[in-house]
């Protein structure tokens, strides 16, 4: 039901008003909330500050009753006489004239002279008492005298020097607490230390007096769970060591949890009544709706069997409807044609006519196991962009339909099928003859392929690239025979031959190819040791220290075997995994360096990159981030690029040099000489130093011509601004020359291949001890 779109339209009103309703019930307990929280502290601070009127108030009364009894002078005589029966007599009418509650007269030495009423304890037990309440003398405190509370104030009796302290109080009971009730609204609770003593406006008083953790500890079970039934705030009063008083101001919740519950049920009331409503209208338009479409539902499935005769039957619909009616019978008068058209134009290229790749495989497929031997030939048309560039599309085009032509007068004769597999790729089968003039057979092919074509009225010659497989399908499947021609025509574009045929074992070379990028993208991942740098010391001529080293990466898989750096540093280039293993080398490298450093031992590295690292945009922001976690100078790091990249680069070449050298690091024009630079760009080149190819250095004491390409080469070097490095040296000879003409770095196996990093401080260690 709830998957129809009748259940749908319905689900979706009353999600609608459940959703509304949530929000509504929702905003409404925020808002209330808020609201009763602004509210309630609103009133407790109005409580609190009636509650602090009315203590101002009470002692601003015992202050000036008891300046009016120290000032009585019939007072002080009586107390400079210590005439007992007086003072009893003016502390007994002065209370009942002020209504206070307690009136005593302490000597001064702490102890209660004469009081208004008895007490049970000895006098001299008003000592420390009086003491900490003289401290504080015109001050009102709140004092605990056998359980009873009071608020008291303590002045001096002068006669004209004080001769005695007269203290005046008024007694806390629940009556006040109900007073101050009536004043706050809330409830008023006076709590001495440990809930001991409690005067409360609390109609019932716990069994156990402890009016605070009733207050802190009492709740009510709501709709919503159990809530606390008060709001407390505790309110410390003036008072003395031993004798601490609070007030707690209680307020009462409940009225609160009322008034929501109220709301919340009724706006459950309207949201059910709404629901109902809802269920109902939606459920008319729901039908209104779903019948027609159940109709067209059964047309569908009519067209979809092929009856397109069939007609919609029914009542006057909406113009939604209607217009969707005409749309259904419009479509069925189309779906033939165009099923022919799919049909056609799922297995055959558009263009051309010829099959596609899927359906190619297909039809080698069924001819599996028949016994038959086939050539399969795989055709690509070389400089096809080149003339849809300068001569347009439309002329790229005529030339496909052009070959394709030749290629079906070609194979068709012979039984052949034809496929266009790519965009200038094509692909024919056809049963082969005798093994002796397979070639010639294919030759023909060519040979009729590179007549000139004439297209649009314009002669244009085209050039082209064949790989051969020569196949039975007995044991082989159609993919593996796809994918070794297609490796025939690469092999032959890659080494530029009109045709190649596929050799056995070349499917193996290619598989294993993939499996060395495989494994070279699993060994970056784990970084696991398989792959680790090496360093090539290098020798400064002038001093002839080591102060640099070239850092070249090794591969040894996990099976022991080596892996050569020139096969997986290109495949790597050609699958662009270079950049992640540039970027892995970068970092290995620059924090070897880095570690150097805190040995001491100030080393520059040079690393080898290509053009597609420089030109990656993240290759500059990386380096840059490894020489500040590794607070590495960029001084300490050269680039050597090799002069084939800034030839085939030079303009984006330059641009990412100049902004390699704003950090700092220098860059080498690596095997120099061997390229195609010229010396106009030479000097544009933002490079620092030349690095000759080692083909002039390794016979470098036996050739002449060697010495004078080298000499020469020094000196242009030299005159440019450049340093120079001699790579390749293999002899003491070698190296005496290149002293003599003042190269200024000699690196080669004469005087170290390349070593791990422990290896090399080894040999540096014995190397800076013998010279």
């Amino acid at each position: 039901m709830i998957n129809s779109l009748r259940g749908r339209v319905i689900a979706l009103c009353v999600g609608l008003v459940l959703l509304t309703s949530l929000v509504s019930l929702v905003s409404s307990w925020w808002s209330a909330n808020r609201f009763n929280d602004q509210k309630l502290l609103e009133d407790i601070n109005v409580a609190e500050n009636v509650f602090n009127q009315y203590l101002s108030a009470k002692e601003s009364l015992l202050l000036t009753a008891a300046k009016v009894l120290t000032a009585d002078f019939g007072f002080k005589q009586a107390v400079a006489t210590q005439d007992a029966d007086t003072i009893s007599s003016v502390l007994n009418n002065h209370s009942r004239r002020i209504n206070a509650d307690l009136m005593m007269l302490i000597n001064l030495s702490g102890e209660l002279v004469s009081a208004n009423t008895d007490f049970a304890h000895m006098p001299n037990e008003f000592t420390a008492l009086m003491k900490q309440l003289l401290d504080n003398p015109e001050q009102s405190n709140f004092i605990v005298i056998e359980q009873t509370l009071y608020q008291v104030i303590i002045l001096p009796v002068r006669a004209p020097r004080t001769v005695a302290y007269s203290l005046v109080g008024f007694e806390i009971t629940d009556l006040v607490a109900e007073e101050l009730k009536k004043l706050t609204t809330m409830d008023v609770s006076f709590i001495g230390e440990d809930d001991d003593v409690v005067e409360t406006s609390l109609v019932d008083k716990p069994e156990d007096n402890a009016v605070l953790r009733h207050f802190e500890n009492k709740s009510t079970q709501r709709i919503f769970g159990e809530k606390p039934v008060y709001r407390n705030r505790l309110v410390e009063l003036p008072s003395v060591s031993g004798h601490k008083v609070s007030v707690l101001l209680s307020a009462d919740l409940t009225r609160s949890y009322l008034e929501f519950e109220q709301l919340f049920f009724t706006i459950i009331s309207l949201a059910a009544i709404t629901v109902v409503i809802g269920v109902l209208a939606s459920g008319i338009l729901a039908k209104n709706l779903t019948t027609p479409l159940s109709k067209l539902t059964l047309l569908a499935q009519q067209f979809a069997r092929g009856n397109y005769k069939a007609e919609f039957i029914g009542k006057k619909q909406s113009t939604e409807i209607t217009t969707l009616v005409d749309a259904f019978n419009n479509m069925g008068n189309d779906i033939k044609e165009r099923e022919r058209q799919i049909n056609f134009q799922a297995s055959h290229d558009t263009l051309t006519g010829f099959l596609t790749r899927s359906a190619m495989l297909e039809i080698m497929e069924s001819l599996l196991g028949q016994g038959t031997e086939y050539t399969l030939v795989a055709i690509d048309i070389r400089g096809l962009r080149h003339i849809n560039d300068k001569l347009g599309p439309r002329i790229g085009d005529d030339c496909l339909r052009e070959v394709a032509e030749r290629i079906s007068e070609y194979s068709e004769p012979l039984g052949g099928v034809n496929a266009r597999i790519g965009g200038d790729e094509f692909l024919t089968l056809f049963p082969s003859g005798k093994a002796e003039q397979l070639k010639s057979g294919v030759m023909d092919l060519m040979a009729q392929l590179q007549v000139g074509y004439t297209i649009q009225g314009l002669n244009i010659t085209l050039r082209f690239s064949a790989g051969v497989v020569h196949c039975t399908f007995e044991g082989v499947k159609p993919d593996d025979l796809m994918r070794r021609v297609l490796i025939a025509i690469d092999t032959a574009s890659s080494k530029k031959k009109n045709v190649h045929y596929y050799q056995n074992g070349e499917d193996e070379e290619y598989l294993e190819r993939l499996a060395i990028i495989d494994e070279l993208k699993h060994a970056l991942q784990a970084d696991d040791g398989q792959l680790f740098m090496t360093y090539q010391p290098k020798l400064n001529l002038n001093t002839s220290k080591i102060d640099k080293v070239e850092a070249l990466i090794r591969w040894q898989r996990k099976d022991g075997q080596w892996v050569s750096p020139e096969l997986f540093i290109d495949l790597a280039e050609q699958s662009g995994v270079i950049v992640d293993l540039t970027a892995w080398v970068v970092k290995t490298v620059v924090t070897q360096v880095a570690r150097w450093q805190e040995q001491g031992i100030i080393m520059q590295a040079a690393i080898n990159v290509s053009a597609q690292d420089i030109a990656f945009p993240s290759f500059f922001s990386h380096l840059a981030k490894q020489l500040k976690e590794n607070d590495v100078n960029g001084q300490l790091i050269t680039i050597e690029l090799t002069e084939r990249d800034m030839i085939e680069n030079e303009e984006q070449g330059i641009k990412a040099l100049e902004n390699l050298k704003s950090l700092g690091v220098k860059i080498s024009l690596d095997d120099y000489g061997v390229g195609q630079t010229s010396l106009g760009r030479l000097k544009l080149l933002p490079i620092d130093e030349l690095k000759l190819d080692k083909c002039f250095i390794l016979q470098l004491e036996q050739s002449k011509q060697d010495q004078y390409i080298v000499e020469s080469t020094v000196n242009l070097g030299h005159q440019l601004g450049f340093s120079v490095v001699a790579e390749g040296v293999e002899n003491k000879a070698s190296l005496d020359f290149l002293k003599l003409i003042k190269c200024d770095y000699a690196q080669g196996y004469y005087l170290s291949r390349p070593l791990k990093s422990e290896q090399f401080l080894q040999w540096l260690e014995v190397y800076n001890e013998a010279s």
